[in-house]
């Protein structure tokens, strides 16, 4: 009987062996045959055609056509792409120090960097660019003309400018400036939030985050002795390098704790990835703000200090990026970047919210749906979900700005009221003190007065639907006279709704021009002044009852 046992065992195992060699075999012997399908329809397509065909076109379509069958992150970049995907990796390229956008076709510098060239030729915020190395900027994009400013470090740029003088007053000029290396800050503002508490702005995990992280804190521990509480913002913050996620999350957590391990469907490239040195600091209370577009490393940074109830997180439900992507170098200095494994977080889950490789019938993506979502648990015990993100410890809901906020900031209205402001007015009190006065708010009442900033309200809205449905239905004559006296009595006054939403337009008004004297720095700064994303976060920080709460588990 033993025997026979041996035997079936044995019979077994090679029936496992065999079967796992057959669907190896299976799997490529079906990639080499769709891969000869490929290039004959390929071939017959480029010499058959009743047209000229361009060949690099062909299969630039074909290749990304089968990779958006899979998710977002998988990128084909040829040739002349490869320094971008560089780029998108390590944070780093030559620029002149400035941000663009398109004002009415037009392309104008919205901030500038201190200290890099534009900044040292005097560019600022409200300047025309109308030509880069005699290219017109007109009627090119954003990422157009950000592409044509980026190149390699210590190459010359040749820009044709306009800078502004006055109220829709210009000077030309020509102006030739040396790129330098440059890299997206990781850090753009720290300090102390009030006389106890200090705030570090994580804006995004390029190279050396971590060490910008650890210098911001421990600059803020040597400089206020009395610091009792931290804020860590990632708000917006679209993650980077996972290294750096863990060395941030090691400056609160003792070394040799698992941060976050990866899987995929190559075993031998699944990895665990534990705190490696000394922490910085492992008993100071840690508020983490996020929002639903932090993620990917955001993600891995709040969600492992909340499985180590290390950090109480507020906010909103973070973005839900939970897939770890890999470059893989081809033929003809060609990359592709490819997602190769799910991460996982210390508690186990994975926080991936949507499920890409089950779509709906009509091939749009799936969100994994709460009721499918699994209860895992903090170390010290507190209920934690997989499957969409990081839900805050407290969360708040998002704050919209009023319709006629909306209209005055795409209207570009702020931007040039701070940039005539800058004009008139070399210097300002600090950004944390500045406020504007109510005859320069008078100025900008002024200054929109003619312009036109007009907007539909939501009620508005709804009554032209409801004209429309009425007329199709032959009613409309029936309900005229009513729809005519809803209609203005809906009606809005503009100035009015300004002053209506003064407060919350001051706001805005002083942040911009704070930018122009203490460039991003300064805007963070005060912009966190009168955040209640930041208030709420010190509230808990300062009372610490309710802070030992939040990360014990409920009995």
């Amino acid at each position: 009987m033993q025997f026979s046992l041996k035997k079936i065992g044995v019979v077994l195992g090679c029936t496992i062996v065999l079967i796992s060699i057959y669907a190896f075999g299976n799997r490529y012997f079906q990639i080499s045959k769709n891969l000869d399908i490929m290039a004959a329809a390929y071939r017959e397509v480029n010499t058959s055609y009743v047209d000229e065909t361009d060949p690099s076109k062909l299969m630039r379509n074909l290749i990304d056509g089968m990779l958006k069958t899979l998710d977002p992150y998988t990128n084909y970049f040829s040739q002349s792409q490869v320094e971008t995907a560089r780029m998108e990796q390590t944070g780093k390229f030559g620029g002149i120090g400035i941000k663009v956008d398109i004002f009415d076709g037009v392309a104008v510098i919205t901030q500038v960097e201190k200290g890099l060239p534009a900044y040292e030729n005097n560019l600022k915020p409200g300047d025309r660019i109308l030509e880069i190395d005699g290219t017109a900027t007109k009627g090119k994009s954003k990422d157009d003309i950000e592409r044509f400013l980026r190149g390699q470090p210590n190459t010359t740029l040749n820009l044709k400018i306009e800078k502004v003088v006055g109220e829709n007053q210009y000077e030309s000029k020509t102006l030739n400036l040396t790129r330098l290396e440059t890299q997206e800050t990781n850090v753009p503002y720290f300090g102390m939030i009030t006389d106890n508490t200090g705030v570090i702005r994580l804006k995004i995990f390029n190279e050396n985050a971590a060490r910008d992280v650890r210098h911001a804190f421990d600059s803020l521990k040597r400089t206020n002795p009395n610091i009792k509480s931290l804020i860590l913002d990632l708000r917006g913050n679209p993650g980077g390098l996972l290294q750096e996620a863990v060395k941030i999350v090691n400056l609160f957590i003792p070394r040799n704790q698992l941060v976050v391990s990866t899987k995929g469907k190559v075993a031998e490239w699944n990895t665990t990835f534990k705190t490696l040195d000394d922490p910085l600091d492992t008993k100071i209370p840690v508020a983490v703000i996020t929002d639903n577009m932090s993620a990917s490393a955001s993600e891995i940074v709040s969600g492992s200090l909340q499985d180590l109830d290390r950090g109480v997180v507020v906010g909103q439900r973070t973005y839900g990026k939970g897939l770890v992507q890999i470059t893989k170098n081809l033929n003809y200095n060609t990359v592709l970047k490819v997602t190769t494994a799910k991460y996982y977080i210390p508690s186990g889950r994975c926080i991936q919210a949507i499920n890409y490789a089950e779509r709906n019938a009509d091939g749009s993506v799936k969100h994994i749906p709460d009721s499918l979502k699994v209860a895992f648990k903090t170390k010290a015990g507190r209920t934690v979900y997989d499957g969409g993100g990081i839900d805050p410890d407290i969360v708040l809901p998002k704050k919209e700005l009023s319709k006629i906020a909306q209209q005055l900031i795409s209207k570009h209205l702020i931007f040039d009221f701070a940039t005539q402001f800058a004009l008139k007015n070399k210097t300002i009190a600090s950004a944390k003190d500045f406020k504007l006065s109510e005859s320069e708010f008078d100025g900008f009442l002024q200054f929109i007065k003619n312009k036109d900033y007009s907007y539909t309200t939501e009620s508005e809205n709804l009554l032209e639907n409801l004209k429309e449905a009425a007329e199709e239905e032959k009613y409309f004559n029936a309900i005229k006279e009513k729809y005519e006296a809803i209609k203005t009595g809906l009606a809005h006054n503009k100035q009015q709704d300004v002053l209506n939403a003064k407060a919350e337009i001051k706001t805005l008004i002083e942040a911009e021009i704070v930018s122009r004297y203490y460039f991003a720095p300064g805007f963070e700064q005060r912009q966190m002044l009168e955040d209640e994303r930041v208030a709420k976060a010190l509230e808990i920080l300062n009372n610490t009852a309710k802070y030992t709460e939040i990360l014990s588990a409920k009995k």
